[in-house]
């Protein structure tokens, strides 16, 4: 049995092509009280749902079709594009390569997580966004985080 951390008040954008993912990702947060959820499956949906619902986290799908996250994301952190460029992001990879965390990284993913997802690592990564906030720097009209260390055993 698993005991959830409780998160009220926050909003979550989720953003994975998979209705089925979606779900599963849903319930996880509806155990941890997140129940202001807000969903889309392509990169368009997600702009317009960012810029209106303006959620407290993004969680979002590295795998989007036609680099759809890279843009997503350089789009979240881009001032021209976002009202909200510090709006923290954990990223999802199925497969996690260097080169894929590292650019993950780079654009100002928060945190990184592997899919498959269980119930305690998504909540992990969520109390590390909202206790141990990150730093922030502007650099050429946009905002990316102070990077930290990245571990070689994740490869």
């Amino acid at each position: 049995m698993h005991i959830a951390p409780s998160f009220p008040n926050l909003s979550v954008l989720l953003i994975d092509v998979s209705p089925h993912y979606r779900r599963i990702i849903r319930t996880m947060l509806y155990q941890a009280s997140l129940h202001r959820i807000f969903e889309a499956a392509d990169l368009s949906s997600a702009a317009t749902m960012f810029i209106q619902k303006q959620p407290n986290i993004v969680i979002l799908d590295w795998d989007l079709p036609d680099s759809g996250s890279i843009k997503c994301l350089a789009s979240i952190r881009s001032f021209k594009t976002s009202p909200f460029a510090k709006a923290p992001v954990l990223v999802m990879m199925e497969r996690p390569d260097r080169r894929s965390v590292v650019q993950a990284a780079k654009l100002g993913a928060h945190e990184i997580i592997t899919k498959p997802i269980s119930p305690n690592a998504l909540w992990l990564h969520l109390s590390g966004i909202i206790n141990v906030p990150r730093k922030y720097k502007e650099q050429s009209g946009s905002i990316s985080l102070v990077p930290r260390a990245i571990s070689n055993a994740m490869f």
